[in-house]
């Protein structure tokens, strides 16, 4: 490679540097803004802790659950999520009763005891994700915490390298793109 193609190299590796970065930073946005658009919605994520749903809803996933969908539209095949002190615990149901809903898991040989009420009542769930229960754990504890703060400080630290990466790169390509062409026809005179 000669003096010549150096800057224009540089140059084209630090643009598609950035280019992978923006698409990666604008996926992110966008999933940001998915999320936050179902919130607004009333839909929260809870991670599932046991496998008392199995194989319907694995370990480690995450539940999407509908907090504004009405306790008298749920049927028989319905998976719902009930409060159990600061936990959600989320169970199909089996029978629909005039004392309650009857639930159980997947997975449980036998039903969950009592009924489900209005008041116990959470929502009903839509969908799950496997494996992003595990990050939503993480990213809940402290350590997860200060890692996401340490990740979106390195995302603008790595925004504003690359910018000034990109510019010196622009600067060297124009200096010694007009430089190495006048250097040339000296040379050849």
């Amino acid at each position: 490679m000669n003096k010549k193609e150096k800057p224009y190299f540089r140059l084209y590796t630090i643009r598609s540097l950035r280019l992978v970065y923006s698409l990666v930073m604008g996926i992110v946005v966008l999933v940001g803004a998915l999320v936050m658009v179902m919130f607004i919605m009333g839909i929260r994520p809870y991670a599932v802790l046991s496998g008392s749903m199995e194989p319907a809803i694995h370990v480690g996933s995450v539940c999407m659950v509908d907090m504004n969908f009405p306790f008298k539209n749920i049927k028989v095949g319905d998976v719902i999520s009930v409060k159990s002190g600061d936990l959600a615990i989320t169970h199909r149901v089996t029978a629909v009763t005039n004392e309650g809903l009857v639930t159980k898991g997947d997975a449980n040989n036998v039903e969950d005891t009592g009924y489900v009420t209005v008041d116990g009542y959470f929502g009903k769930t839509l969908f799950s994700v496997p494996f992003v229960g595990y990050v939503v754990i993480f990213f809940k504890s402290g350590v997860g915490k200060a890692f996401g703060l340490g990740v979106i400080a390195l995302a603008f630290l790595t925004d504003y390298i690359l910018d000034l990466a990109l510019d010196i790169a622009r600067e060297e390509y124009k200096a010694k793109g007009k430089n190495g062409d006048e250097n040339e026809e000296k040379k050849e005179n």
